[in-house]
């Protein structure tokens, strides 16, 4: 069931500009959203390192940029009396912003019994998989019925739903290892539809607000069971 949808009736004409504006959307217009909105909502400053806890990432650097996103056509069907059309702007954001993020929120939560718990010995974490990945989807259809047309539109923003995995190595004074494992954690992020009255961009703006969010709850359920696995 739509959550979201335009029906109007139009000249053929003016069904066709309908279909080419809602390919509009393209990799600058999102690149330049994730850009606004980190330079609106910084992502969380990286707390100054301790000797006690170290945190390496096992994740290819994507250099400097915030984000690449790539557009794709998964499904366009123009045929005589119906048309359906679906673009998908794929958006990678930089995995520094999900590690500083993780790095921050996990420094600042260590208070709550993982300090303890180390009992002076040394945490080495590895950041293995992180979410990183979401979608803005444009998925449309066109009915013709002689010279007008009705259509409607769903466009969302989806997130790529990946789990965070972290390994750990727990040392002792003298560099000897401890314990060592690894501890996943489920992504819960949901899809957003765009709603009447509202933008696509402030729904993307919402997605990364919701996923900066996600990424610091996650580092907090990490915590949790670390502690419990040390």
């Amino acid at each position: 069931m739509l959550n979201f949808a335009v029906k109007r009736a139009l000249p053929v004409v003016w069904g066709v500009i309908a279909l080419s504006l809602s390919s509009c959307l393209g990799p600058h217009k999102v690149n330049k959203w994730v850009a606004q909105h980190y330079s609106e909502e910084p992502p969380l400053s990286q707390r100054k390192k301790t000797e006690s806890i170290v945190v390496s990432s096992a994740l290819p650097e994507t250099g400097v940029n915030l984000s690449q996103t790539r557009k794709n056509t998964s499904h366009l069907l123009p045929l005589l009396f119906y048309w359906q059309f679906d673009y998908r702007n794929t958006c990678t954001l930089n995995p520094q912003i999900a590690i500083d993020n993780f790095t921050s929120t996990l420094l600042a939560y260590a208070s709550h019994g993982l300090k303890q718990k180390l009992n002076g010995n040394r945490l080495e974490l590895t950041v293995e998989q992180i979410p990183q990945v979401f979608v803005v989807d444009d998925k449309g259809h066109i009915i013709w019925v002689i010279v007008t047309m009705v259509g409607w539109e769903r466009l969302s923003v989806q997130p790529e739903q990946k789990d965070m995995v972290i390994g750990y190595r727990l040392l002792g004074a003298n560099n000897e290892e401890l314990k060592k494992g690894s501890i996943t954690i489920a992504d819960q992020e949901k899809t957003l539809t765009l709603g009447m009255f509202k933008s696509l961009r402030n729904l993307t703006k919402q997605h990364l607000s919701e996923y900066d969010a996600n990424i610091s709850a996650m580092t907090r359920h990490f915590v949790d069971r670390l502690i419990t696995e040390l």
